[in-house]
Parts: C-alpha cells; sequence; structure tokens
C-alpha cells in the first residue's frame, strides 16, 4: 500500500496541471502518442539531469558554504542543467513533427516534457523521504516545474513561427532565460538553510501567475489560428521549415526500437533478479511491499519502452504503406 500512497503523491498534483494544459489546447489537440512519449523522455531527463548534477556536485565552485553556496548550486548547476534537460525534449523530438502547428503545441510539449520530469523526480524523493515530503512538494517542486516548463513554451511555440533565425534563436533563449531564472530563485531560497526558505511561496506564486497568463496567451492564438475571421490562416506565419517537411521523406526511427527494447529488456532483468532476491530472503520482510517498491521503480521505463515500441511499429508500417503507394 506504500507504494501506491507514493504513486497517488508524487503524481496526483502534476496529472491535475497536465489535464489543464490538454484542456487549454482542446481546439486542435495534439497526438496523443506523440505526447505520452514526450512525457516518457522528459522522465528520463530527470535522471539524466541527476546524473549531471552528480557528476559537478564535487567541484570547488559548489562547496561554498551559506547563501552564497546556494546561489552558486543553484543558479549554476541545478536549474540550468534540469530547464536543459526539459527543453531539450522538445526540441530534440517534438519541434520537427508535423503536428506541432501552432503556438499552442509549444505549451503542451513543454508541459508535457516538464510533467513527466516533475512525477519521476518526486517518486525518487518521496521513495527516499516520505510521503509528507511528497505533500509538500505537490504545492512547491511541482508547480515549478511544471510552470517554468509552460513559461518557456509559449517562446517556444512563438519561436517555431518566426520568420527570421535570429529571432527564433532570442525567443528560445528568453523562454529558457525566464524558466532559469525562476527555478534558480526557488533552489536558492530552498537551499538556504534560513528563513529565506519561506521566499520559495511567492517565487512559486509568482511563475504560477507566469503561467496562466502563458496558458491564456497560448489558447486565445489557437483560436485565432483556427476560428479566426477568413483568411485568418493565411495572415498567421506557418513554420518556417514547413515546406521542407512536406518534401522530406518518410524515415523510421529506428532508434526507437533501440530504446525500447534496452528499457523492457532491463525491467525484465529486473524483476529476474527481484524475484531471485524475494524467493532467497530469509529476513521477514514483507514481499507484498517488495513488489509494489518493483512496480514503481519499473512502471516509467516499461510505459516509455511500450510506447517507444508501439510507435517504431507504427512509422514502420506507414513507411511500408507509403513505399507500396510510390511503387504503384
Amino acid at each position: 500500500m506504500r507504494a501506491l500512497a507514493v504513486l497517488a503523491v508524487s503524481a496526483a498534483p502534476a496529472v491535475a496541471f497536465l489535464l489543464l494544459i490538454l484542456r487549454m489546447d482542446r481546439r486542435e489537440p495534439e497526438p496523443l502518442r506523440l505526447v505520452l512519449q514526450v512525457i516518457g523522455l522528459g522522465a528520463a531527463g530527470s535522471i539524466l539531469a541527476g546524473l549531471a548534477e552528480l557528476a559537478l556536485e564535487g567541484l570547488p565552485l559548489f562547496q561554498a558554504s551559506g547563501f552564497a553556496g546556494a546561489l552558486a548550486v543553484s543558479f549554476l548547476q541545478v536549474a540550468p542543467i534540469e530547464e536543459a534537460c526539459k527543453l531539450g525534449v522538445v526540441m530534440l523530438f517534438a519541434w520537427g513533427k508535423p503536428a506541432f502547428n501552432e503556438e499552442n503545441d509549444g505549451i503542451v510539449y513543454a508541459g508535457a516534457s516538464a510533467f513527466g520530469f516533475a512525477v519521476l523526480e518526486n517518486i525518487l524523493y518521496v521513495m527516499k523521504s516520505g510521503i509528507g515530503t511528497g505533500v509538500l512538494r505537490a504545492f512547491t517542486s511541482i508547480p515549478l516545474h511544471i510552470f517554468t516548463g509552460i513559461v518557456a513554451g509559449l517562446f517556444i511555440g512563438r519561436a517555431r513561427f518566426a520568420d527570421t533565425v535570429r529571432r527564433r534563436t532570442l525567443l528560445i533563449l528568453a523562454g529558457f532565460a525566464l524558466a532559469w531564472l525562476f527555478h534558480g530563485l526557488y533552489d536558492s531560497f530552498a537551499m538556504s538553510g534560513s528563513a529565506l526558505a519561506l521566499l520559495i511561496l511567492p517565487v512559486v506564486a509568482g511563475v504560477s501567475a507566469f503561467g496562466v497568463i502563458a496558458l491564456q496567451s497560448g489558447r486565445k492564438m489557437s483560436l485565432l489560428r483556427w476560428d479566426g475571421k477568413a483568411n485568418v490562416n493565411r495572415e498567421l506565419p506557418a513554420p518556417a521549415d514547413a515546406a521542407a517537411h512536406r518534401h522530406r521523406p518518410h524515415r523510421v526511427q529506428r532508434w526507437m526500437a533501440v530504446v525500447s527494447r534496452i528499457l523492457l529488456a532491463g525491467s525484465v532483468l529486473f524483476w529476474a533478479l527481484l524475484a531471485v532476491g524475494i524467493t532467497g530472503d530469509r529476513s521477514g520482510r514483507s514481499r507484498g511491499d517488495t513488489i509494489l517498491g518493483g512496480i514503481v521503480l519499473t512502471l516509467i521505463p516499461v510505459v516509455l519502452g511500450a510506447v517507444l515500441e508501439w510507435s517504431y511499429w507504427a512509422q514502420k508500417k506507414k513507411s511500408r504503406r507509403i513505399d507500396a503507394g510510390s511503387v504503384g
């Protein structure tokens, strides 16, 4: 039961925010499969961020004590790495997809990436520090991650339709800088070890307010693009690389099959080792808690592996259909 409580506390607040994001995008919703893939990759990004932060924590720059040390760790180690991992998922995986066809889609994909990142990170924190930590983070860390994703996502969506490379780059950097700023302030106060920690509340309130404004702006742009007056679609720019996408031959993303099979095989191996451990365990610990803990640890790898495997075979089937049509 403890493992189920961990899942509920860790995921429920983030699920509420994700549903809000998807509801604001209901005029021209994104493919569920693509959203799930971005969520899974966002979760994987939290693992990558943790490894990167661990690799850097031994540097002298991050050994200073007091608030100065907290500022260095927050602004130069934690915040930029975590925001870059969330942004990287969108830029590397969703940016070039034909489904990214309106400004509001930047919010959807950045929010989905932040959702996956926040949920897995919170699961790990709750398993380490207890349910109380999960409840506290539900009102602080999770809104921070989701809304910094939303704010950056609005700039990404606008950049997708920018008319010059320079403007596109500036918009992406501006969104990243805002997310970095809010995240850095939050972590600085949280790590201060003093009464300054109370200032995380106005920081969360501020980024939430910016996030709500971004959601409303994205919704307005979506309605303008699809429900505006006659010829409005001609007035709104298309993606700068739309023509290239129309003429680009369909390719099967083989990396999906490789990653999915590694994840699924690793999960199977984990359960085999867990079964051996349970069989040989004579300590009297509850096997039910051990099994539920195993479910928590392998849930995201299994779901992500299944989604990627499904996507790979769907793309392969589409590629064969296109090839058959070309031959015919």
